[in-house]
């Protein structure tokens, strides 16, 4: 049997596309639905941020992308599954600060944080603020510290937690300025800011969510915020650091994590595609109206990012002898 010229070109080109299905090659990345777990509750502030970010990516993927809440242990348990998932892409942690702070906080864990997981991509970046009731009658952090100094242990400092960020800047400003100052830990920010408007307590830290409830009230006065740069929704309050605190200039974070061996090409791909969601003027305008700033990069730009951070949070917590085990 004979076969003429075009049957002959079909052939060939259909040949390599026979063996790359015979073969077993995955096809491009993402060909199914992605999961995001959320170490934290529902109705959060990573699991608010996480579903208008998923549904951006659900729009470029052409695929669903299921948001799964597996919070418990200061997100460790959430953590756990990603760490313990097929390193495939398919999926990813969305994490904070917190993710860092936990190894250095605990002698024992489940994993190792720095090994068995890939930076992806930073999502956003957030100032904390710290803000004192109106009638302690203080309006920057050096009155603030003056007044502590007159009254050791009188004063009163809530956090969303024993060794949080809030307590870990805490103490950072207790050992620098050498004031003495009660640590009060709460469920959550909002209801740190329901104390200091009910006058239960004198000062706190908080992001910006829950820092304009109290201003609204005129009740908290904002002395200052614990970040790189003032924040674009509140650019009157100075950061801590221009107002001569240092160890101040670290804001939050929040960002995507895939299992360790999770192949280059497909972190490098949800990273460019994150990039892309970000520019989107909707989920832009959503981080912005919350008072952070969507941020962006390269899986190694996050990756030298956690790295610092574990190392700064890694040596505040020593030098405050900070365990939670």
């Amino acid at each position: 049997m004979s076969l003429n010229r075009r049957q002959v070109s079909l052939a060939l080109v259909s040949v390599p596309m026979l063996s790359r299905h015979a073969m077993g090659a995955e096809p491009e990345f993402p060909n199914r639905p992605v999961r995001i777990v959320v170490p934290y509750d529902a109705g959060g502030g990573v699991d608010a941020a996480a579903r208008p970010l998923a549904r951006e990516l659900s729009e470029l993927w052409g695929q669903p992308v299921i948001i799964d809440n597996k919070p418990g242990a200061d997100s460790i348990i959430g953590t756990g599954e990603v760490v313990r998932a097929k390193p495939d892409g398919y999926t990813l942690l969305l994490n904070i600060l917190s993710l860092v702070q936990n190894p250095h906080l605990r002698q024992k864990m489940p994993f190792d944080t720095m090994a068995d997981l890939a930076p992806v991509v930073r999502v956003n970046t957030e100032p904390l603020y710290f803000g004192v009731t109106k009638s302690l009658g203080v309006s920057t952090p050096a009155e603030f510290i003056e007044l502590a100094r007159r009254k050791p242990g009188v004063l009163s400092f809530g956090s969303w937690g024993n060794a949080s960020t809030a307590h870990l800047l805490l103490t950072t400003l207790q050992r620098r300025a050498q004031i003495d100052v009660i640590h009060i830990p709460f469920k959550g920010t909002a209801a740190v800011v329901q104390a200091m408007i009910s006058g239960n307590l004198d000062s706190g830290m908080f992001p910006y969510a829950t820092a304009r409830i109290g201003l609204e009230t005129g009740k908290i006065v904002l002395l200052g915020a614990a970040g790189p740069t003032r924040s674009t929704v509140l650019p009157q309050v100075p950061t801590l650091e221009e107002q001569g605190l240092q160890g101040f200039a670290r804001g939050q974070w929040m960002g995507l994590f895939a299992p360790s061996k999770t192949p280059r090409s497909v972190v490098e791909k949800i990273a460019r595609d994150v990039n892309t969601a970000l520019a989107k003027p909707a989920l832009r305008a959503f981080f912005l109206q919350w008072g952070s700033s969507p941020a962006g990069g390269t899986p190694e730009d996050f990756a030298l990012i956690v790295k610092q951070d574990s190392d700064y949070y890694r040596d505040l917590i020593k030098a405050a002898n900070l365990h939670l085990d």
